[in-house]
């Protein structure tokens, strides 16, 4: 089951979403122009903002991972985001958040299950 997030609920969404989500393994997906990337590092979920500017909204990802015994932290800006949706689990667990930008590219940032321990 995927839900559309209502923009003007952006900024408290993906507060309360990352609250729950916190220190889960996640990983980015890809979709651009009919191709599919998936990214090879994956990391902790930390958190997700949005950044409002002159009618562009960028959404800001941040996951921690281990570099040896060194824990590093990588950001992700995605720029001119006009939809974010999340799909649940059967669970009701949140288990894909999806950000679509102004070029229709699809950025899936898909969690380690709770059922199964699939990222």
């Amino acid at each position: 089951m995927s839900k559309a997030i209502e923009y003007s609920n952006w900024e408290d969404f993906l507060e309360e979403f990352s609250e729950r989500n916190r220190d889960r393994r996640a990983r980015f997906h890809i979709f651009r122009n009919g191709e599919m990337n998936e990214e090879e590092q994956e990391g902790h979920f930390q958190k997700a903002s949005v950044e409002k500017n002159d009618n562009v909204s960028n959404v800001v990802i941040t996951r921690s991972y281990l570099d040896g015994e060194e824990e590093k932290t990588m950001t992700d800006t995605l720029e001119n985001i006009r939809g974010i949706a999340v799909q649940y689990e059967k669970d009701k667990s949140e288990n894909i958040l999806e950000l679509t930008n102004s070029q229709n590219h699809l950025y899936s940032l898909r969690f380690e299950s709770k059922i199964d321990g699939v990222s």
